[in-house]
């Protein structure tokens, strides 16, 4: 075979058409990258840009802020001290309570009974997706109460202790509505608050007075019973007529015997001996008695006087008990007229004049970055397992 033979013969051989898998390989590998961009890139975003702009209800919101406030709160500082002296001190551990409150179960509940807020959720206006109830959702108050959060939101600004409070609706005089609602219902909770530290201040205080009173009126009947028992108002002052009497009847005693002395030195056969001798020892016995009065055991004087200036001491420690008990009643009484929390508006609820939600441009935007992505991602690991099935 000649050179020019060989080579038509190769030519010829080029020339054939490719056989079965071979020959569809190359459209196959065009047709899943263009499939594939059309199912997760061009397809949500054109969903996305039909509801947006087609479907999607324009949103109303309503902003404004409150600082929860106390009359009472101390600080150390010189300027935290100035703003307490002045009244305008931050509560901010309250203000975690009423935020709470605003997007909780309870407040939709009042919500329900004063705004008829599954209305305000579902206007006519509102599209498919968001509206309350939708075409895929049940009608339950869980339900609502989960769009609820959706619609509501209040942030703290820890720095400044404002806290801000964003409704959204569907018609901006709902907006607004819901908002004052809300700030009256949180108002209504601080005042509750205020209304309860009044109360149980006031009831401690006034147990305390009735505790202490008590224990007077114990006292007393104690003090009473001792006297009557002892049959004596005061025993130390009887224990000292007692000791008076000892000490006249000892002067009488002396003066009889020094007497009876001189008579018996100067007339020892005065007929004045006996009654003298007899009185000595009259005043002697007298003595003796009242000193047995005073000392002669556990019913004596002494021993009552001890009893009795100890049930003294119990009324004066009742008695001082009774008094501070009721200035602390007084107090918690001044206390209570003043009130101890209140949450005070910074700003009004708007009325929107323009809805700001939904941001359509920034929504599409971001399907179509999200789509863009997970593409991106599906056709590297694609790539990656074709490399790897070739090798």
């Amino acid at each position: 075979m000649s050179k020019l033979e060989a080579l038509e013969g190769l030519a010829k051989f080029q020339r054939l058409p490719v056989s079965g898998p071979q020959r569809h390989a190359k459209p196959r590998r065009r047709l899943f990258p263009r499939l594939g961009f059309l199912l997760f890139v061009v397809l949500p975003v054109l969903a996305t840009g039909i509801y947006y702009e087609g479907f999607a209800a324009d949103q109303y919101i309503s902003e404004a802020k409150f600082v929860v406030r106390s009359s009472n709160r101390q600080s150390t500082t010189g300027l935290g001290s100035f703003l307490t002296n002045v009244g305008i001190s931050r509560a901010q551990d309250d203000t975690y309570p009423v935020n709470d409150f605003i997007v909780s179960r309870d407040a939709v509940k009042l919500l329900l009974e004063k705004q008829d807020l599954r209305a305000i959720m579902g206007r006519p206006e509102a599209d498919i997706l968001t509206r309350y109830p939708n075409f895929y959702g049940n009608d339950t108050f869980e339900s609502l109460y989960k769009r609820y959060k959706d619609f509501v939101a209040v942030n703290l600004d820890t720095s400044s202790g404002i806290s801000t409070l964003t409704v959204r609706a569907f018609r901006a005089g709902d907006a607004q509505k819901v908002a004052v609602a809300l700030l009256g219902d949180a108002e209504g909770l601080v005042n509750r608050m205020n209304d309860r530290a009044r109360h149980d201040a006031v009831t401690v205080a006034q147990s305390e007075v009735e505790r202490a009173e008590k224990r007077v009126s114990d006292v007393q009947a104690a003090l009473t019973q001792f006297r009557l028992k002892q049959n004596t108002l005061d025993p130390s002052k009887a224990g000292s007529g007692l000791l008076d009497l000892i000490g006249r009847l000892s002067q009488e005693s002396a003066s009889s015997k020094a007497q009876l002395s001189e008579l018996l030195r100067t007339s020892p056969q005065s007929p004045q001996l006996p009654g003298l001798r007899n009185r000595i020892g009259a005043l002697d016995r007298q003595i003796a008695e009242e000193q047995r009065k005073i000392v002669g055991g556990d019913s004596s004087i002494a021993s009552s006087i001890g009893d009795y200036e100890r049930l003294l001491l119990s009324r004066e420690f009742a008695d001082k008990s009774l008094s501070s008990s009721i200035g602390s009643l007084e107090t918690a009484r001044v206390e209570a007229q003043r009130q101890q929390l209140y949450l005070e508006r910074v700003v009004q609820p708007n009325l929107a004049d323009d809805s700001l939600y939904p941001r359509r441009i920034v929504s599409i935007a971001t399907v179509l970055l999200a789509a863009l992505l997970i593409y991106g991602i599906g056709w590297l690991l694609l790539a990656g397992v074709r490399e790897h099935t070739a090798a």
